[in-house]
């Protein structure tokens, strides 16, 4: 899935970089992966039986993303004194009630492709799924609640297409009531990445804490390409 169509209203070019340029040209640096496993994956023969796959371990990672925000909340409102943390506190508390019902949309998209929710409750999280979420919580905690805003913007960034979709639902002729989640993502996405590159730019921001920002994004392409790879070379 691709970023072109509105990063460039997310990113205004000014002289000296901001937090969220800086973040980008590290993105930039990495996408290439993210693109690749992302193009094998959606143009895979297979991907009428990958699809429900991809979005169980969605399920489970939306599912940990919500705890990684609410973690990161308490964590940031524990810090009166961080000017950065009192930012990211309000930020993620507000975040988290956006997102919340995204868990029912991916598991309607299941039911209409004959998976239920006990099933998809029942399906063990992938190794990399865990390793994706069990990296943020090590950034939040032994470093510093603003690591997450690196998982975040490159999720909300490698967000699908709305044509995209329209084209993988035509190769595929899967339902277009099982994309539900990821249409939404379509949607809302843009204005979120935006919000999201806004906040992060108003931060008094350290250089440690620019660096572990960035560490965390990598984490997160690292994580979901392996994923993507894994996913594809299982139905290969």
């Amino acid at each position: 899935m691709g970023t072109v169509e509105y990063l460039s209203a997310a990113e205004p070019v000014i002289n000296d970089p901001t937090h969220s340029q800086i973040l980008w040209n590290k993105i930039r640096a990495a996408e290439n992966r993210l693109n690749s496993s992302g193009d094998r994956f959606w143009n895979h023969p297979n991907l009428v039986e990958l699809y429900p796959q991809f979005l169980i371990q969605m399920h489970h990672t939306m599912l940990g993303g919500l705890g990684l925000m609410d973690f990161a909340a308490s964590r940031a409102k524990a810090m009166p004194h961080d000017p950065v943390a009192q930012i990211v506190a309000p930020y993620l508390t507000r975040h988290l009630t956006e997102e919340q019902d995204h868990i029912e949309w991916v598991l309607a998209d299941l039911a209409v492709l004959g998976v239920d929710a006990k099933t998809v409750r029942g399906t063990a999280p992938a190794a990399q799924v865990v390793s994706l979420i069990g990296g943020q919580y090590y950034w939040i905690n032994a470093g510093h609640p603003v690591a997450l805003f690196g998982y975040l913007i490159l999720l909300e960034g490698f967000a699908p297409i709305p044509h995209q979709l329209d084209s993988i639902m035509e190769r595929t002729g899967l339902p277009s009531s099982s994309f539900s989640c990821l249409r939404g993502h379509a949607e809302d996405d843009p204005s979120h990445l935006a919000d999201l590159n806004h906040i992060l730019d108003s931060m008094p921001l350290t250089a440690e804490q620019t660096k572990r920002v960035g560490l965390s994004m990598f984490n997160t392409v690292d994580t979901v390409s392996s994923l993507l790879d894994d996913l594809s070379t299982q139905a290969s």
